[in-house]
């Protein structure tokens, strides 16, 4: 997220503004982003709203694929007034993406809000969408989030 809005036309504020342009947009009202990655305490949703935004990022080919990639590299481009390209390496971190059929995938971890997750899965019963919000740590929102695929 951060590459992205790093080589948005307009810059990292446009690329913000875009953002709670497009969730507007979704009917999420309550939803407003102030930092790319949602690592920031002013960045916020509602459960009800991240599933309208989960539906609305499975139409998009690349946030499909990111999601099912367990690391990757993105190339960002070329460096400004230089012609390097230059390239960011991430990992994925949930560790689920080795073994679930996901459609789509997000996490998340601030101290506010602790361990988060919200993702789109085909499982045999059909299309599940689960939004774990609240959890202890990073290390126990997987099975939680476990928990609530089996049940």
């Amino acid at each position: 997220a951060e590459l992205l809005c790093e080589n948005y036309p307009g810059g990292r504020s446009s690329c913000i503004g875009a953002m709670n342009f497009k969730a507007y947009s979704l009917g999420t009202i309550e939803t407003h982003y102030a930092y790319p990655s949602g690592l920031n305490i002013m960045n916020v949703s509602t459960a009800q709203e991240l599933v309208k935004i989960v539906m609305a990022a499975s139409k998009y080919p690349e946030i499909i694929e990111a999601s099912n990639t367990s690391h990757g590299r993105i190339e960002s481009g070329y460096q400004k007034k230089k012609k390097v390209k230059t390239f960011f390496a991430y990992n994925n971190t949930n560790p689920l993406v080795a073994s679930q059929d996901f459609i789509v995938s997000k996490t998340g971890y601030i101290r506010a809000s602790g361990g988060c997750i919200v993702m789109m899965i085909k499982t045999i019963t059909g299309t599940k969408t689960v939004v774990l919000l609240g959890s202890k740590n990073t290390k126990t929102r997987i099975p939680e989030v476990e928990k609530l695929l089996n049940s």
